[in-house]
């Protein structure tokens, strides 16, 4: 039915209100007789409302000067609102400055003859969403809802009833919440159309069209279009750099590019110099009052602040941790693991209900993740704010220093992935010598802190474990070749020396000039001047070339982290304070010092003659590896005269496979099963005391209780052994149980197969490190599993458990005969 064939109550004033509007507006003066007007059966009728003329719409003014780089998305998005029988509602979704309003515009200015019933643009940031509607009604389709209608529901009911026929696009933009305008959305028929744009991942996937960044040729046709063709070609390869430095996003591009319009004499290389200077502060990226034609009503900064508010603080804490990564895919593990003390449901919930949803982070593939760069930068920004330093750099630094005391292990992962090889800034000078030492020190305290005991074995630190006052200096070198005097110049390197002497002094303090003198390459004086810094309380110097990388003072100390540990490892000389491990370093030096220098030696020696040697043993003459067994050997001395022991000796099973004449198969099997057993107990006892933050991450340790089973075969003169762990439930010892036999164990064994089972069961994640391993048949001598069995056990587990933590390289290699030389 139409409009003018309503029944006529639909078209009539309500008469009290007519009578009473004529009492509202009657002016009386003397006596005036007013009849009864409900006697008279009046009709008023309602003028009827003016028609529109063309498409009614209030599409806002278009911010562009071209638009580039959208025309798949257009033809998609027509295409999803082209639905029937129902309200189609669609979206387009994106992080703040990726043009999501733009191309609504765009849509809805190239779809006009589309929605002949009008296209109604609505702000759903405002409160009153319902009003805007109402008003649209009123100017563009000349309705205007009685005023019996009170509540806004009724009167939308009224309008949407009577809205101009053809199909009718109603824009939602800039939603932030969907049941706040849900109540506004127009009732369901075919010729409604919905469209909204949003920072959130409202509506299914396939309600959806999620806004990506430009193409690099999009963004370089949308900065030719504002600064001319011309002036581009001139700098064509500086455009382009400045394209991915704004990471392509539309608003930044669209910023830049009308900043470059308006400074005519600045050069793109000079603008992208300020952004590396000033990133997001850089006025370029704020958006200044002369553009109020643009269609973006904020600068870049100001967009992604509208996200930030919307996060939790825990939400903002890890966002502003991704910001520390590179801009490669960041494995969502990895951040679980960074996060240990946050329950993982609760970090999935924070990056799918928050960060995805407001696109502060993008999903690049399967179980990765990915930032915009200038989303990472204004985080960044976040970041000093929360650790409360006034740059990013000591924001950075101290964000990593927390994790690296509590979770060192994934702290190397990011060195070894790159994550955090990103320039602070370009320019080496904007950098101090102070500033490098403070970011130097603090990555030391850290390592310090996170990886415990081994700290005073790897780094340079006190002998109360405390980091000593650090001397910084940046050096210019150069070498004058003697046969042509000419000199040849290198870059500037960074200089650091640590003071370990008694003066008081600051935690950073610049070296003195003379330090160039003592570290020149062609000088003379170099000895001697170095010898003052020596007598001075000065050690250790180091030198690098200027680095402004987040990860070089983390790599600097981890490379002296892992290279000395490397050399303690080759070296077999970790301090332990019991056991076969102990007792097999004490006996190597107890044989140096009495010179019983035969490896096969096994009788008792005498504690007292041990003790008169070591009293008159000076031990800074013997080697590194020498000093370490008889600091064992001390340390066993001590241990036998506690428990009124008279000899040193080695355990019974080693006297007997080295003391007889023929080795018989018991006898093998019993010295086997003892070197094992003080192997794995060395080795646990390694790992417990010096590597405690890094447990999970060892292959054996994380399978640990376990038992290792394994089989000793014997024929003729030789010998072979297999084995493999089964583990044993929490709370259980480690231990061995080795038999004789004619066949070598197998993965086909049925006590493997149940040793795997109870992997998957016990330790799920550590299934993939089961499997049998094999000591090849050998000639059956006294050497037959080595001059220090226990030893060469211990410390080729730890190895290849280390070599996957600290990325050592190769192998541990045999460190000669015997291993302390």
């Amino acid at each position: 039915m139409s409009d003018d064939k309503l029944p006529i109550e639909k078209n009539r004033y309500n008469l009290e209100q007519v009578e009473q509007s004529i009492f509202d507006g009657a002016q009386i003066s003397g006596d005036v007789n007013i009849r009864d007007i409900t006697q008279n059966n009046i009709v008023i009728n309602q003028p009827e409302d003016p028609k529109p003329v063309g498409i009614p719409q209030n599409i806002p003014h278009r911010g562009v000067t071209k638009f580039v780089g959208r025309t798949e998305e257009m033809k998609i998005l027509h295409h999803m609102l082209q639905g029937t029988d129902c309200v189609e509602i669609s979206a387009i979704a994106g992080m703040g400055g990726v043009g999501k309003t733009e191309l609504a515009i765009q849509y809805a200015l190239t779809h006009q003859e589309t929605y002949q019933g009008g296209i109604c643009w609505l702000q759903a940031k405002e409160q009153n969403v319902g009003n805007q509607i109402i008003d649209f009604a009123k100017a563009q389709l000349g309705l205007n809802p009685p005023d019996s209608l009170k509540s806004i529901a009724q009167q939308l009911s009224w309008c949407w009833q009577r809205w101009q026929q053809g199909n009718v696009l109603v824009v939602f933009d800039d939603v932030k919440d969907y049941t706040q305008i849900k109540p506004y959305l127009p009732p369901f028929g075919s010729r409604f159309r919905v469209l909204l744009t949003t920072r959130q991942r409202l509506l299914k996937s396939s309600e959806r069209l999620e806004l990506d960044v430009l193409g690099l040729d999009a963004a370089i046709a949308l900065i030719e279009s504002l600064i001319g063709a011309e002036r581009l070609q001139k700098e064509i390869e500086v455009a382009k750099s400045l394209c991915q430095w704004l990471g392509c996003l539309p608003l930044g591009l669209e910023l830049v590019g009308r900043y470059l319009a308006r400074k005519q004499d600045l050069s793109l290389a000079e603008m992208k110099q300020r952004l590396n200077e000033k990133r997001l502060e850089q006025q370029a990226l704020r958006k200044p009052k002369s553009e109020s034609d643009m269609t973006a009503q904020l600068g870049v900064a100001a967009a992604f602040e509208l996200s930030w508010k919307e996060l939790s603080p825990t939400a903002q804490e890890l966002a502003c941790f991704l910001s520390v990564l590179n801009l490669e895919s960041i494995p969502w593990n990895l951040i679980e693991q960074c996060f240990p003390h946050q329950e993982q449901e609760e970090l999935e919930e924070i990056r799918d209900d928050l960060l995805l949803d407001l696109h502060l982070i993008q999903n690049e593939s399967k179980g990765a993740y990915k930032l915009h760069e200038l989303i990472r930068q204004f985080l960044q920004t976040k970041l000093t704010e929360l650790m409360q330093v006034a740059d990013i750099k000591k924001a950075v630094t101290l964000r990593i220093a927390a994790l690296v005391e509590y979770q060192p292990a994934y702290i190397i992962k990011l060195l070894k992935d790159g994550l955090l090889d990103w320039n602070f800034v370009n320019d080496i000078s904007q950098i101090s010598a102070v500033e490098l030492g403070w970011q130097l020190r603090t990555a030391t305290k850290a390592w310090s802190i996170g990886i415990g005991q081994l700290a005073n074995l790897v780094l340079h630190l006190r002998n109360n474990g405390s980091v000593p006052s650090l001397g910084v200096r940046v050096v210019y070198l150069s070498l004058t070749d003697p046969r042509t005097n000419i000199t040849y110049k290198y870059d500037n390197y960074f200089q650091t020396a640590w003071y370990f002497g008694n003066e008081t002094l600051e935690d950073i303090v610049e070296l003195p000039p003379e330090v160039e003198t003592a570290l020149a390459y062609d000088n003379s004086e170099k000895t001697s001047q170095s010898q003052v810094f020596f007598a001075a309380g000065w050690n250790y110097f180091r030198r690098a070339s200027l680095n402004t990388k987040a990860s070089w003072a983390w790599q600097w100390t981890f490379n002296i982290i892992r290279d000395t540990l490397t050399e303690l490892l080759k070296q077999r000389r970790l301090p332990v304070s019991a056991g076969l491990l102990s007792l097999e370093a004490a006996w190597h030096a107890a044989l140096y010092l009495t010179n019983r220098r035969n490896s096969s030696y096994s009788n008792p020696i005498s504690l007292s003659e041990i003790e008169e040697i070591l009293s008159r043993t000076n031990n800074s003459r013997f080697s590194k590896m020498l000093q370490h067994c008889v600091d064992q050997l001390r340390i066993d001395l001590e241990y036998l005269r506690e428990q009124d022991e008279t000899n040193l000796s080695l355990p019974s099973s080693f006297q007997a496979f080295k003391n007889s004449q023929y080795i018989s198969p018991e006898i093998l099997l019993q010295y086997t099963e003892h070197v094992f057993r003080g192997a794995i107990e060395g080795y646990c006892q390694i790992v417990s005391s010096l590597f405690p933050n890094f447990l999970s991450s060892l292959q054996l340790a994380s399978i640990f209780p376990a038992r290792l089973v394994g089989v000793v075969v014997v024929s003729s003169n030789s010998a072979s052994l297999t084995w493999f762990w089964e583990p044993l439930p929490t709370g259980s010892q480690s231990c061995t149980e080795f038999k004789l036999g004619v066949n070598h164990l197998s993965e086909d064994d049925s006590r493997f197969q149940y040793a795997a089972n109870q992997l998957r069961l016990l330790r799920p994640n550590s299934f993939k490190h089961l499997s049998v391993k094999i000591r090849s048949e050998s000639e059956l001598s006294k050497s037959w599993l080595g001059d220090n069995p226990v030893t060469e056990l211990a410390y080729k587990w730890l190895w290849e458990d280390l070599k996957k933590v600290f990325y050592l390289e190769g192998e541990i290699g045999y460190a000669g005969f015997p291993y302390w030389r």
